[in-house]
């Protein structure tokens, strides 16, 4: 429900932005008619601001809030400190910190010079650059049809009313508004050749900057007529069992100071699985981290996400994880690990969750 929350309320922000950009330059021409006099048009252009604000902030809520992907509220206000496609989503953080101005000075507008004022007010359309780049680089539609006919009517709405602005008042600073005017038609055609040698592109999501270990949890199992080579479990045992395991460690700095740390282990004896545990949080000063955000996924080898959740507890080298499939099927794993520099090794062992157990919802 998240996922889907955030696409519908990101691309309807795009929308609205592109509706105020346009309103926004109708409004600068001094457009107006006896049907449409120019004070409707300047309210209808506040409210439609207002709207295209109230949902970008819904955008950015249910973005931190689907645990699936890193992404924190350090990096919704601070540009390019996300682990997870750090250009892209920066893009946007630098969108909704000018829209945010705008709407402070707007606030504030009886209390703020007329010049600032307006100075601040032009920023808005620097956002809607910023967010049409933001949603082609993050976002997971731009290959579909009905996206790629929105974008195309979004770029070119923008683009008649910019090229309306610049042809009113000729020849009047002509230099300037040629400037302008080969400047918006390198930029369109930059933007087509980028998506289309970019977003369009298969392989797209690893080049832009998602953890490989969201990849590997995001990709369903292929089934094929031909026979597979191993004979590796396609699913798991039930519970309970016990099991050895072994693997990696990798930590990464985030540039927001937090610390990720991510294991990746595969179990051997009574069960054959792997074993994912992705760690965010703040370093506490002795080597240790203080965690924040949890990602876990188990499943055998033929998939290895079968199983989603997160640690429901940590106490030092032990974790008690909460994980379940698709279909409702609850486990609880207790892992006890030995870190050696950045191997791995422990022992796992599992139970069933009773029927009605629920995720666990752990901060530190």
């Amino acid at each position: 429900m998240l996922w889907f929350t955030t696409r519908a309320t990101g691309v309807v922000a795009l929308v609205l932005l592109t509706v105020t950009v346009v309103l926004g330059v109708l409004t600068s021409v001094r457009f107006g008619t006896t049907r449409w006099p120019r004070f409707t048009l300047q309210d209808l252009h506040r409210r439609i601001s207002l709207l295209a604000v109230v949902f970008v902030a819904l955008h950015v809520v249910t973005t931190v809030s689907d645990s699936f992907a890193p992404i924190g509220w350090v990096s919704v206000f601070v540009p390019f400190t996300s682990p997870y496609r750090r250009l892209w989503l920066g893009l946007g953080t630098v969108a909704v910190d000018l829209l945010l101005a705008v709407t402070v000075s707007s606030i504030l507008r009886q209390r703020i010079n007329p010049r600032t004022w307006r100075g601040l007010h032009w920023l808005a359309y620097a956002s809607w650059p910023l967010a049409l780049v933001h949603g082609l680089g993050t976002g997971t539609d731009p290959h579909l049809g009905w996206m790629i006919v929105l974008v195309i009517a979004c770029v070119t709405a923008v683009l008649v009313a910019v090229t309306w602005r610049l042809v009113e008042g000729w020849p009047r600073l002509a230099g300037a508004r040629i400037a302008v005017g080969v400047a918006s038609v390198v930029a369109v055609l930059g933007l087509a050749v980028w998506t289309g040698s970019g977003p369009l592109r298969p392989g797209w999501a690893l080049r832009a900057g998602t953890p490989p270990s969201l990849l590997s949890r995001s990709k369903a199992p292929v089934t094929s007529s031909s026979p597979p080579r191993t004979a590796q479990p396609v699913t798991l045992p039930p519970p309970p069992y016990r099991a050895t395991l072994a693997g990696t460690m990798t930590q990464q700095n985030q540039s927001s100071g937090m610390v990720q740390i991510n294991l990746r282990t595969e179990t051997s004896g009574t069960v054959v699985a792997v074993l994912d545990v992705i760690i965010t949080g703040a370093p506490d000063g002795s080597g240790g981290v203080v965690m924040q955000q949890s990602q876990v996924s188990f499943g055998p080898p033929a998939a290895p996400a079968e199983f989603r959740g997160e640690i429901s507890g940590l106490d030092g080298s032990q974790m008690e994880l909460a994980v379940a499939d698709t279909g409702g099927r609850h486990v609880d794993l207790h892992v006890d690990v030995s870190i050696s520099g950045n191997q791995v090794t422990g022992l796992l062992s599992s139970k069933a969750a009773p029927e009605n157990a629920g995720r666990v919802g752990v901060n530190h």
